[in-house]
């Protein structure tokens, strides 16, 4: 078992601002490492860069013109604070969450190609909806913000109600087929988000 990293201190964290490459490397060994960083040199290629974006440098975010179209979570065994996707014993791992809002412009695309992703079921619902209690409020979640109760969506077919609307689920520690069905389905968003 490779030995677990530390965590970043938040001055240093806040002072620094490092690139996702960086946090990478300092989070994750092995395979783990090589896949993580060759899906941002990806995302970088397509300019769509990860950045911060929130008080933890191990969740980033890229965006496509303008709006959130992926995040990326880093963590090593003390990065428990998402119950939802750490797990005691897990002492290292990153997941990928892509943001697909225009999901339903390339459904076809979706099934035709085979494109379906395992969530496991594993959803972020809005903190003052139907299933509240099953998580913490996003940073900067309000009962008083209109996006409060979450919003009713299908993702692959499985409809859900009340998820965040920042709560696209994650799939955790994606192998090589995984992660070119992520780089496909953002490329079909974009195509969807250029057409609308």
């Amino acid at each position: 078992m490779p030995d677990v990293k530390k965590a970043i201190p938040y001055s240093v964290q806040k002072g620094n601002r490092p690139k996702i490459e960086e946090v990478i490397e300092y989070c994750l060994d092995g395979s783990l490492k090589t896949a993580a960083l060759d899906f941002a040199a990806y995302m970088h290629e397509i300019n769509m860069p990860f950045k911060l974006c929130t008080s933890t440098t191990r969740v980033q975010r890229a965006k496509y013109k303008g709006n959130e179209i992926c995040k990326i979570y880093l963590y090593a065994e003390e990065d428990w604070e998402h119950v939802d996707i750490a797990r005691p014993g897990d002492p290292q791992y990153w997941s990928v969450a892509p943001c697909l809002t225009h999901m339903d412009k390339y459904i076809d695309s979706i099934a035709n190609e085979k494109l379906k992703l395992n969530f496991n079921g594993r959803v972020w619902w809005c903190p003052h909806g139907i299933n509240g209690s099953l998580r913490i409020g996003a940073c900067g979640c309000d009962p008083n913000k209109p996006c409060a109760g979450g919003r009713d969506f299908s993702i692959f077919g499985d409809g859900f109600i009340g998820i965040c609307k920042w709560g696209w689920p994650p799939v955790k520690n994606p192998d090589k087929k995984t992660v070119g069905i992520v780089k496909r389905l953002l490329e079909l968003e974009c195509i969807a988000r250029d057409a609308s």
